[in-house]
């Protein structure tokens, strides 16, 4: 009896789909959930670490201190934003390619076999 090889690759896909998905999902319920006050005080020690590295003579004005304090707190903001995104990505190729998997091993059993090669 002749394998079909399509049929291996959509279990194929669907192991790396399900696999995929299953890492996101973990992923994203082992990243943690920071508050507004936890987010303050990251950026205020991001920003006392920035201002340290700075010499003497080139240290900000106390003027500009508040919108040095708001760009690194959108720094922050927008980094773990973009793990949240990326492990979303992670899920969604996942699905897609179980979804994927599932339409072909649909389309092998409706589709009729061809006659073997001589």
């Amino acid at each position: 009896m002749r394998r079909n090889i399509r049929y291996h690759i959509a279990v194929l896909f669907a192991v790396v789909g399900l696999s995929l998905s299953g890492y996101g999902v973990y992923r994203l319920q082992k990243l943690p959930v920071y508050s507004e006050q936890d987010l303050d005080l990251a950026a205020e020690l991001n920003l006392s670490i920035d201002l340290a590295r700075l010499p003497p003579d080139q240290q900000p004005k106390a003027e500009a201190l508040p919108a040095m304090r708001a760009s690194v707190r959108r720094e922050i903001s927008g980094n773990l934003e973009q793990q949240r995104k990326l492990i979303q990505s992670w899920i969604q190729t996942g699905l897609v390619l179980i979804g994927m998997a599932a339409l072909q091993a649909l389309l092998q059993r409706r589709l009729p076999t061809p006659p073997p090669r001589a």
